[in-house]
């Protein structure tokens, strides 16, 4: 395990990112300007509609998809992507007032299973058409961003940029690693301790989707999903364990209960939830030794990284992480 080689992409962040980063956060601070003309591509156009599903209201398929059904004064984007696939298309050169049949299509991977390739109809009144209007990239914007100028703004916009791209580079050094040393091994896990791990998954995919505003109901619906994907993880996550574990060992990596605490500190702050009750929580599902063989398994991987030979290889893609910044 000791040698193990990585390819390290020799990327940095150009001028151009920060370019088309300081784009993104004039984009954040966009105004809009009602219109008289015809809506046409990259306008907003505010509308009120009514959805059906083979010619019953869209919630008698899915019940959950109240937002589809019916909506009041909707912002939708005249691009082929926005909101349904193709509903925005079929608005270009409306004005307000106008009135609409739109015919869709739901896409087979649709966000909502029970309407996955069916077919929809919608009644479409558009309310007003909207032309965006961005600022220009001045001081004005910088300020608006807590900067002090804009050159203050693009150090500060450049130094995010390259955190991020240090952060992800060195991510795919750890997978790769993680990878080549699972690649290597084959042998019959514990069905136990896979089942153990498996709820453990599901129950991080449960807390991420919540943390992401995704409906208990819409988890419901996807739990046969959430299970095949936790199961297939969780088999990957108990045999790096083992694999861990014995290089922990033999290397004599350890873990002190400072560290255990600083972790449990970190987790609680990030989730926004008091200390103890986070605690509490931690100890209903074993979580505090998950947190421990966590740490154990980033020293371990620390120790890999540190003893790894690298090759240096071209960057695959352009570097385009997005700013930290808001206003």
């Amino acid at each position: 395990y000791k040698g193990i080689p990585v390819k390290r992409e020799t990327r940095t962040v150009t001028d151009e990112d920060v370019e088309r980063a300081l784009d993104t956060l004039r984009q954040q601070q966009q105004d809009f300007k009602t219109l008289e003309r015809p809506a046409q591509t990259g306008d907003m156009v505010v509308v009120n509609f009514t959805g059906t599903c083979d010619g019953k209201p869209v919630t008698d398929t899915a019940p959950t998809a109240k937002g589809l059904t019916e909506q009041k004064n909707f912002w939708v984007e005249i691009q082929s992507n926005s909101f349904i696939p193709g509903f925005a298309d079929q608005l270009q050169g409306a004005k307000a007032g106008d009135k609409r049949t739109v015919n869709v299509d739901f896409p087979a991977d649709f966000v909502t299973p029970q309407l996955q390739g069916k077919k929809g109809v919608y009644e479409v009144e558009v309310v007003e058409v909207k032309e965006k209007v961005l600022p220009p990239v001045d001081d004005a914007l910088a300020k608006s961003f807590g900067a002090e100028n804009l050159e203050k703004l693009r150090e500060g916009v450049r130094r995010d940029l390259e955190n991020e791209l240090t952060f992800s580079l060195n991510k795919n050094i750890r997978n790769q690693l993680i990878r080549s040393l699972l690649d290597r091994l084959n042998f019959e896990l514990p069905e136990s301790t896979v089942a153990q791990e498996t709820r453990n998954v599901v129950y991080d995919i449960v807390r991420e989707n919540q943390k992401r505003g995704i409906s208990r109901d819409l988890i419901e619906q996807q739990k046969d999903e959430i299970y095949s994907a936790a199961a297939n993880g969780a088999k990957e996550r108990v045999k790096a364990a083992f694999v861990m574990q014995k290089i922990a060992e033999k290397e004599n990596i350890k873990v002190g209960q400072d560290d255990v605490a600083r972790r449990v500190s970190q987790l609680a702050a990030m989730y926004q939830i008091p200390a103890d009750k986070f605690v509490k929580d931690l100890q209903k599902r074993n979580g505090v030794v998950e947190i421990y063989d966590q740490l154990v398994n980033e020293k371990v991987v620390d120790f890999l990284q540190q003893n790894a030979k690298f090759e240096e290889v071209p960057a695959s893609a352009p570097a385009q992480p997005q700013p930290h910044l808001a206003p």
